[in-house]
């Protein structure tokens, strides 16, 4: 059942329904990026400059679940993507939401597609299933993120 979520069921008729509306998702957020920074800075910080923690919390909550499960019924499961992406550009660029939002959308886009690209070449003319190339990646960067943090003191 892991191996469910794949690209062979692309097209551009799926892109034409899907744009605006991952478009909107990520439209709303970026505007609301200010506040996620403040929140990150912890609740009484945020309340403390007039954000209403419970509601932003809710808010920001149905926005993302909207998309992602929007993109999810064309797509299916593929595993490791949200985690790694936010990781990695977090990683390259920090942790101000101006910049991560877009550049996790981005990596959360290209890692799939450099994924499926792999599963259909790597056996070629067998293609394999792309959670399988997914779990590969994904199960080695979190390996080094473990022994990485292991090596700041992070245990």
């Amino acid at each position: 059942i892991w191996l469910m979520g794949g690209m062979w069921g692309a097209s551009w008729q799926a892109v034409i329904i899907l744009f605006p509306i991952t478009l909107a998702c990520f439209i709303i957020m970026e505007m609301r990026s200010w506040k996620l920074n403040t929140l990150s800075a912890g609740d009484d910080v945020a309340k403390n400059l007039g954000i209403n923690v419970a509601r932003f919390r809710i808010q920001g909550l149905l926005i993302v679940s909207f998309g992602a499960s929007a993109c999810l019924a064309f797509t299916g499961v593929i595993g490791f993507v949200g985690l790694m992406a936010p990781h990695i550009c977090r990683m390259i660029i920090g942790n101000d939401n101006r910049y991560l939002i877009p550049c996790a959308a981005a990596a959360g886009a290209l890692i799939p597609v450099v994924s499926d690209t792999l599963a259909r070449i790597v056996l070629a003319p067998i293609e394999l299933p792309v959670g399988i190339i997914m779990y590969l990646i994904g199960g080695v960067f979190f390996i080094y993120l473990i022994v990485k943090g292991r090596g700041a003191g992070l245990e």
